[in-house]
């Protein structure tokens, strides 16, 4: 009996210890990731490789390149040559794909994902398999702009209110057209944008006209997300009016 059990623990050993994708027919590597640098974008190379299994008679893979800033979501990437099925030449046994991806961006983090097909000679979809690569830094910094505060002054009209939203930039990067929205009671007052750059370490303050606040104020800067930062998350500023 313990020596059933012995085996019984070597084998499961070995199957914990042994590569993930040791028998697996589909694989991807890394080859290269040059990091930015001032003035000239990062890049990135890809090997993709499948082999047949029983029964296929064509193979296919597919590479997209997902993008992260800071601490937001993978999201993803456009270049050309991507998204597109690469198919193996007829008959063959062995497919290997090696895709370059160059203008990267400042500050991000990349990683391809890729997809296998194998097909038989009816056409009928036999097998699909995904692979993730590892990861791609650039260097260089992201700006984190953040609504640092609202104050709020009687207006030039009768029921009405200027509100002073200050901005400030956070990162280790400059910010360039940096949008500024806000919301009186839920209804938009403005969106503003301030041309210029705003350097790390640097506030702004923009000012609105609007109706004279009855519950809420929200003011959001870069309302459409068009800036990559470090942390989104710090972008509202929603303080009661009372």
């Amino acid at each position: 009996m313990h020596v059933r059990l012995a085996i019984l623990f070597a084998l499961v050993a070995a199957i914990w210890a042994a590569p993930a994708h040791a028998a697996s027919p589909a694989g991807l590597r890394m080859l290269s990731c040059t990091a930015w640098e001032e003035g000239t974008p990062g890049s990135v190379k890809y090997a993709a490789r499948m082999r047949a299994v029983p029964g296929t008679a064509a193979m296919s893979l597919r590479i997209r390149l997902l993008e992260k800033f800071g601490d937001g979501r993978f999201r993803r990437a456009s270049a050309e040559g991507l998204g597109v099925w690469r198919k193996a030449s007829a008959g063959a046994s062995k497919f290997r794909w090696v895709q370059e991806i160059g203008r990267l961006r400042e500050g991000a983090v990349y990683r391809a994902v890729v997809r296998y097909r194998w097909h038989d000679a009816d056409g009928e979809l036999i097998r699909l398999d995904r692979r993730r690569s590892a990861l791609c830094r650039q260097g260089g910094g992201l700006p984190n702009l953040r609504v640092d505060s609202i104050k709020t002054r009687q207006g030039e009209v009768e029921e009405t209110a200027a509100y002073e939203v200050k901005v400030v930039n956070e990162g280790t990067s400059l910010a360039r057209k940096v949008g500024v929205l806000l919301r009186v009671d839920g209804e938009i007052v403005d969106e503003a944008e301030i041309i210029d750059a705003l350097e790390p370490g640097e506030s702004r303050t923009v000012t609105f006209n609007g109706p004279v606040c009855r519950d809420r104020l929200r003011a959001v800067v870069d309302p459409r997300r068009l800036i990559p930062e470090l942390r989104e998350r710090d972008n509202v500023l929603a303080p009661s009016c009372l």
